[in-house]
């Protein structure tokens, strides 16, 4: 189970959106890799969404974007963008100074969760694990959207929202709920980062 670290600000407003990983090991082909900024993988319908995150293996030539091919790490995965149907790019990723591929590969990705039978989630906040819960999202509220067809919920914040908390390191864990059964999307040692309000005055 992973463990997610989140930033935010006090009084301020933000739309988190948080990809729900399968435990499916998922390959697309790579076709070509260009030496750019950011790098651009070509892989003939690769149907992996936007946002997701994937490993590149076994690429000939551009080798320095590879991960173990046999044991790949959860550092060897990177945020994508998704460009077309047969393109993706990983931004902040730059291959001008890489050999220039030549030939195979593959994208490694873990496939999209399916969250069409959950209808609830919660996200509690605690000064440590087992702690109390000093503050509480959830889909009651609007605070938490399952958005089932792209495999992600969503954290909707308002300056409202954490008013009860003050700047500082807290843990949290978020858990999806369907008719008979619970999923912890992260460990409950993850951490939120609350930084201070910035105010501004005219």
């Amino acid at each position: 189970m992973k463990t997610l670290t989140l930033s935010l600000r006090l009084g301020a407003t933000a739309d988190i959106p948080i990809r729900v990983e399968s435990d499916e090991l998922t390959f697309a082909p790579i076709t070509a890799m260009t030496k750019s900024a950011p790098v651009h993988i070509a892989s003939t319908g690769h149907g992996i969404p936007d946002g997701w995150r994937a490993a590149v293996l076994n690429a000939g030539g551009m080798t320095e974007l590879n991960g173990t091919w046999n044991a790949i790490r959860d550092s060897d995965f990177r945020r994508l963008a998704v460009i077309d149907v047969n393109t993706i790019a990983f931004p902040g990723v730059t291959s001008a100074g890489f050999r220039t591929y030549t030939t195979g590969g593959e994208l490694a990705y873990y496939a999209p969760k399916d969250l069409s039978g959950y209808t609830a989630a919660r996200m509690d906040i605690k000064r440590a694990v087992g702690g109390t819960v000093l503050a509480s999202l959830n889909t009651t509220d609007g605070t938490i959207e399952i958005d089932a067809p792209n495999s992600a919920v969503w954290l909707h914040v308002t300056p409202t929202t954490l008013a009860t908390l003050t700047a500082g390191d807290y843990v949290f864990d978020i858990e999806m709920l369907d008719s008979t059964d619970v999923l912890a999307l992260c460990s409950a040692d993850s951490v939120l980062h609350l930084l201070p309000e910035v105010t501004t005055s005219a």
